[in-house]
C-alpha cells in the first residue's frame, strides 16, 4: 500500500506563486491598484456608495438657477463751468502750430477778396518765397571804386540789375535792389525777398 508524505510547512500554490514574482512586479502592481482607487475617486467626486448615490439625486433634483437681468443705472457726473467744459491746452488747435498758421495765412484767399487781390497776394507769397528757392552763391566787393556783385543761382549781378523768375508758367524780373556784406535784397513791385549767404566768405 503507497503511502503519500504531506509537509504541513510548505506553503499553498498561491503562496508559491506570489513569491515567484520579483519586487519590481509586485511594486507595479501596487501601484496601478493605488491609481484606480485615484482614478475612481476622481470620477466619483470623492463620494462612493451611498453617499455618492445622494448626491447625484440632491444635483438632478436641484431647481435651475436664472441669473437676474443686469441693470445699469446711469449717473450724471458733475461739471464745473469753466473746468471741465474746456480745453486748457487743446493739443490739436491751430492756434499752438505758428509756423502752421503762417504758412496757412500766406496761402489763404479769402472769399470776400476780390480776384486782383487774390492775384496779389499770391504774387507777394511767391517774392517772398524766393528767400528758400535761390541760392545766393557768394558776394563780390570791388576796389577802387568797382561795384559789388552777387551771384545768384551763377548769375553775377551787380545793383539795379534784373534777374528773371519763372513760377509755373508765370514770368517775374526782379531786381537786386540793395548788395550788403553778406546779403541781397530782391525787389519786385513792393515785395522784397531777402537772400542770405550760407557761408558768407568774401572775395577782394
Amino acid at each position: 500500500m503507497t503511502r503519500l508524505a504531506y509537509n504541513k510547512n510548505r506553503p499553498p500554490a498561491a503562496g508559491r506563486s506570489l513569491q515567484s514574482l520579483s519586487p519590481k512586479t509586485i511594486a507595479a502592481i501596487a501601484l496601478m491598484a493605488v491609481m484606480g482607487l485615484l482614478w475612481l475617486r476622481v470620477l466619483t467626486n470623492g463620494k462612493t456608495g451611498p453617499s455618492a448615490a445622494q448626491a447625484s439625486q440632491t444635483t438632478d433634483h436641484a431647481p435651475a438657477q436664472t441669473a437676474a437681468p443686469l441693470k445699469i443705472t446711469p449717473v450724471v457726473l458733475p461739471v464745473i463751468a469753466g473746468r471741465h467744459d474746456t480745453l486748457k491746452s487743446d493739443f490739436f488747435s491751430l492756434d499752438n502750430w505758428g509756423e502752421f498758421n503762417q504758412t496757412t495765412a500766406a496761402r489763404q484767399t479769402p472769399s470776400d477778396l476780390s480776384e486782383q487781390e487774390r492775384l496779389a497776394l499770391r504774387h507777394k507769397t511767391f517774392i517772398e518765397g524766393l528767400s528758400k528757392t535761390l541760392n545766393l552763391d557768394a558776394i563780390l566787393h570791388g576796389t577802387d571804386g568797382a561795384p559789388a556783385r552777387a551771384c545768384i543761382n551763377g548769375n553775377v549781378l551787380t545793383q539795379g540789375q534784373t534777374l528773371t523768375v519763372k513760377n509755373n508758367t508765370e514770368t517775374f524780373e526782379v531786381t537786386v535792389s540793395e548788395i550788403g556784406e553778406y546779403q541781397v535784397v530782391l525787389t519786385w513791385n513792393e515785395w522784397n525777398a531777402v537772400l542770405n549767404m550760407t557761408q558768407p566768405e568774401r572775395v577782394d
